[in-house]
């Protein structure tokens, strides 16, 4: 018969006793290391081996062994499985750390590979195949896709992906970003102070003196229209069915800029977007807001808002009468106008087809005039 079970003496300090409780009585912690815990708990509360073994249902020498790896190894040893000695991996880790360095590198720059930019597990694992013998890894001819995606797995490697980053392409993003992201608080500051005035009657840009637009142009914008009329929604088909060929009438612009402090949408619809038509819009706000009003505007880099023409356009203007405040290179992001636009493209201008350019610019005016009906105050 076997004999009593040796005693193995454990001491858990108080932080590891919560953190055994804490296991014990987690809903997602694995079993194995509920039951692990459970035993030591038990047992340090003075429980025999058979109490234990009743109480948590595991056996007398799982029990001895994950008290003796407390003892010996500590509290984080009795939880985890040790390591054991399998059979020597047949990839060595030079094939492994060849093949990673394949799925890192383009496949048009490899002799043999395919002419892409991008691997597939397919074409990675052909490749491998192919060229491992040039190479001493002759244990990978009859490698396995699978063996291929586990091995890329490991170091989270995944060449036939593409994750999209912005490159940091302006050395004075942060002053530039700092300033914008102040306009933006600061009207909000003055909304707040003159809340009580505008109630009277009052508008904010004319108690403080300045108005603050978000300005940008959305080019391009397609002329649409059918060659074959729409079946409307019925019981045979229950969406609405469009032919799938158009005619196109070309694009218009829209530059638009928003009223920070009232929400107001001011937009001109051009063909093009140059100096000029710039040039235009800037009258526009002059002609909208008080001639005593500072009007700040919140705008892109783009070639025709430094152009000559828009400078010697502004070296007539009263003096203080625009303050071009720019976002950084590449964050357009920074604008809240993009986020009209992109309003715009989802409910205006998604699936519409127009029967000619004139009609899409009716479409955008009247849409602009229903827009400014019901006036959204944009906040960053």
């Amino acid at each position: 018969m076997p004999g009593n079970p040796q005693i193995y003496p454990i001491a858990l300090s108080s932080d590891e006793v919560k953190q055994l409780k804490a296991i014990a009585s987690s809903q997602t912690a694995q079993v194995r290391h509920q039951q692990r815990a459970k035993i030591l708990l038990l047992r340090l509360s003075g429980a025999s081996y058979s109490q234990i073994e009743k109480e948590v249902g595991v056996s007398t020498p799982t029990i001895s062994k994950t008290i003796k790896k407390c003892s010996e190894k500590g509290m984080q040893a009795a939880l985890e499985d040790l390591e054991r000695s399998g059979r020597p991996p047949v990839i060595t880790r030079e094939a492994k750390t060849w093949i990673v360095s394949l799925a890192c590198q383009m496949p048009e720059s490899l002799d043999g590979a395919p002419k892409t930019q991008t691997w597939t597990i397919t074409a990675l694992t052909n490749y491998v195949r192919a060229h491992c013998e040039a190479h001493d890894f002759s244990m990978l001819v009859g490698i396995q896709r699978s063996t291929i995606w586990e091995i890329l797995n490991e170091k989270d490697i995944k060449p036939h992906r593409i994750k999209y980053y912005l490159e940091k392409k302006d050395p004075e993003f942060e002053e530039k970003a700092k300033n914008v992201l102040l306009v933006y608080k600061r009207s909000e500051w003055i909304m707040q102070w003159t809340k009580d005035q505008q109630g009277e009657g009052y508008r904010a840009d004319e108690l403080c003196g300045e108005a603050f637009i978000s300005y940008d142009e959305k080019p391009g914008i397609q002329a649409i229209s059918k060659i074959a009329p729409d079946l409307l929604p019925s019981e045979k088909h229950g969406c609405l069915a469009r032919d799938y060929e158009y005619k196109r009438h070309g694009t218009i612009s829209l530059l638009a800029g928003i009223d920070l402090f009232t929400g107001e949408v001011i937009g001109l619809v051009r063909d093009k977007h140059k100096s000029s038509d710039f040039i235009d819009f800037l009258n526009r706000l002059h002609s909208h807001y008080n001639e005593n009003l500072k009007i700040n505007i919140i705008l892109d880099n783009h070639s025709i808002h430094r152009s000559k023409e828009t400078m010697n356009y502004l070296s007539m203007m009263p003096q203080g009468r625009f303050n071009f405040i720019f976002t950084p290179k590449h964050a357009s992001w920074l604008n809240l106008i993009e986020s009209f636009f992109s309003k715009m493209a989802r409910q205006m201008l998604r699936h519409l087809r127009v029967n000619s350019k004139q009609d899409l610019i009716n479409r955008i005016e009247d849409w602009l005039k229903e827009i400014n009906s019901e006036r959204v105050i944009f906040r960053w």
